[in-house]
């Protein structure tokens, strides 16, 4: 798979799925008792998509390398500062990478497409509907249906409260409490929020928890609506319970039809007693309560992220020899004639013709050629770590990777060799952080 593709899914869709997920189970599990806010599910929606913006202290914006002042000298090398190994630049979209892209865009779309399929068929219902002269705040029209669903409201700007067929023979307080009740829902705004969340829903298919989100957030609407419907026009909470059990007795709607795709058709029948329960009780919620300590949840649950995210960087790579059949021809501030008796800063590997070389550590490959650094160096790969760590290969016969892999300890790098100025095959290593280059024999494991 390419590293692309690696490096999204494990720095992005795998913590951006445990996190929503675990949001989730926490708003549910604080909510449990009285699911009666709306504020709580929008507060998660948002809070679910915090693994996806640019807030651990793990972000790095990965400049381009500058060429030109590189070359001046090798201790400009260390151009990366504290960064981990999945935040450096990676190498281009390949074929897999559009294909999947591909495939999720088709996927979203065709959902949006049957979602707007499923409003085009509404509408046409609503067209064949009957206007009822029923005077209504706002100047909203209410009109009956030739079908037996749920009542429901249609449209956005200039919302229509649609009324089944059946609202003929309930009795006059009835009807009254059915119209209040998606006057309420105007006065909310639910519609549009009903179709925000499934237009999220659609897009962002591939999290599940959206989903969830969506159905506890419709749950807690109806809830929401029932509180206020009686408390706004002083209804009977046993006659708004009566009107709501005849209402759903004489609905016969799937879960699959238009309707419920824009309305609380979808809701159960465990979901209507919870409701019942709620409106005979007349418990006062206790919203502030609720949302208080669900941003308190997911603060922490944020909180142990950016945590984790701050010990993968201050966490130390493990370490390993890049050749496993070597000897020490010049170790670290070792003074010559060859270098102007300047202590040598790095270390010197001697071995047969032909022998690999490995990558010292997991990292990704910063460069990768013989022009970018300075041409004494010759064939030269530049790795970064995790820790602010990077390692430097020079003077290899040959390269077998590229800017921007993504490559393990022990992962085959290239060949030993003697490009550059050098007086015979061997790997000149080095071990450097923070602008400073380190004795390798400090970082690496004793022999």
């Amino acid at each position: 798979m390419d590293s692309l593709v690696l490096q999204f899914t494990i720095e992005k869709l795998v913590p951006w799925l445990i996190f929503s997920g675990l949001v989730y189970c926490a708003t549910a599990y604080f909510t449990r008792q009285r699911n009666t806010s709306t504020g709580v599910w929008w507060l998660s929606l948002l809070a679910s998509f915090l693994p996806l913006l640019p807030l651990s202290y793990s972000t790095l914006a990965v400049k381009p390398l500058n060429v030109n002042w590189i070359n001046t000298s090798i201790e400009n090398v260390q151009m990366i500062k504290h960064a981990t190994i999945a935040h450096a630049g990676l190498s281009d979209m390949d074929y897999l990478v559009a294909l999947l892209a591909i495939s999720y865009v088709g996927i979203a779309l065709y959902k949006l497409t049957k979602l707007a399929l499923n409003w085009w068929c509404l509408k046409v219902m609503v067209r064949e509907t009957v206007p009822l002269e029923i005077k209504a705040p706002s100047n909203t029209k209410v009109v009956m249906s030739k079908f037996n669903h749920s009542p429901f409201v249609f449209g956005v700007f200039q919302p229509l409260v649609v009324l089944p067929q059946y609202f003929s023979s309930m009795n006059e307080n009835r009807q009254r409490i059915l119209i209040q009740h998606e006057l309420t829902h105007i006065a909310s705004k639910d519609p549009i929020a009903v179709i925000t969340w499934r237009v999220l829903s659609a897009v962002f298919w591939i999290n599940p928890f959206i989903g969830k989100m969506e159905c506890q957030f419709v749950r807690a609407m109806e809830h929401r609506c029932d509180r206020h419907t009686i408390a706004r026009y002083g209804v009977s909470k046993f006659e708004y319970a009566q009107t709501l059990l005849q209402s759903l007795r004489k609905s016969a709607v799937t879960h699959t039809s238009p309707v419920a795709q824009f309305n609380s058709t979808a809701l159960d029948a465990e979901d209507y007693k919870q409701r019942l329960t709620h409106i005979v009780d007349g418990t006062e919620s206790t919203n502030i309560a609720v949302i208080l300590v669900t941003c308190l949840a997911i603060v922490a649950l944020f909180g142990a992220k950016l945590y984790w995210d701050t010990m993968g960087i201050s966490e130390a790579p493990k370490w390993q020899h890049p050749l496993t059949d070597y000897r020490i021809s010049s170790p670290y501030n070792n003074v010559s004639k060859i270098r102007f008796y300047k202590p040598h800063k790095g270390v010197d590997y001697v071995a047969p013709i032909g022998s690999p070389i490995t990558a010292a550590a997991d990292g990704v490959v910063i460069v990768a050629d013989g022009q970018t650094l300075h041409p004494n160096f010759g064939n030269t790969v530049l790795i970064q770590h995790k820790g602010g760590y990077q390692t430097l290969y020079a003077h290899l016969a040959s390269i077998s990777v590229k800017p921007g892999d993504w490559i393990s300890a022990g992962q085959r790098i290239g060949v030993i060799g003697d490009t550059g100025r050098t007086t015979g095959v061997h790997l000149h290593f080095e071990v450097m952080r923070d602008q400073l280059r380190l004795d390798p024999e400090t970082v690496l494991p004793k022999l």
